[in-house]
């Protein structure tokens, strides 16, 4: 007697978890590439809305030099020379084409060095809207008080 061995049908396919597991890994790999382009698109876009910093600005009024090689006075408005801004005499390859910052030193008292001092940052949106902000702070410059005071002794 010859035995005939029957042979079973192959298995050809994925098994249901193999699906299933398959198509969580796949869901989780989508939303991590959708999360990271969601992340790329707010980098975008909060680079189009850059603004000048204040505190940059600060750091340029503390660290102004004074007349007569530079333009760092006491007692007036002045708009310095910065590259930066175009209504600061900046070109057209400015970081900020459509503003423009004063600064306003006020002595507390002319003999000690010790001003207070305002920067102003005029902006002017695509609109044609103005937005201005200010910063003040205390300005410790004993080397621009002996300036102005022998200025004025002289």
């Amino acid at each position: 007697m010859m035995r005939r061995h029957q042979s079973r049908p192959s298995k050809t396919g994925f098994t249901l978890v193999e699906v299933i597991v398959a198509v969580a890994i796949f869901g989780f790999a989508i939303f991590a590439v959708m999360e990271l382009v969601g992340q790329g698109l707010q980098l975008v876009h909060s680079m189009q809305r850059q603004r000048p910093d204040l505190g940059t600005l600060a750091g340029k009024t503390m660290m102004g030099i004074i007349p007569p090689d530079g333009d760092l006075v006491s007692g007036e408005d002045t708009k310095p020379f910065d590259e930066d801004f175009g209504g600061n005499d900046g070109d057209s390859y400015a970081l900020y084409p459509n503003a423009t910052w004063e600064r306003f030193l006020d002595p507390i008292d002319e003999t000690n060095g010790l001003y207070r001092a305002a920067v102003t940052v005029i902006e002017q949106n695509k609109d044609g809207q103005e937005t201005i902000s200010k910063l003040h702070f205390l300005l410790f410059r004993a080397d621009l008080a002996e300036a102005e005071v022998g200025a004025g002794t002289q």
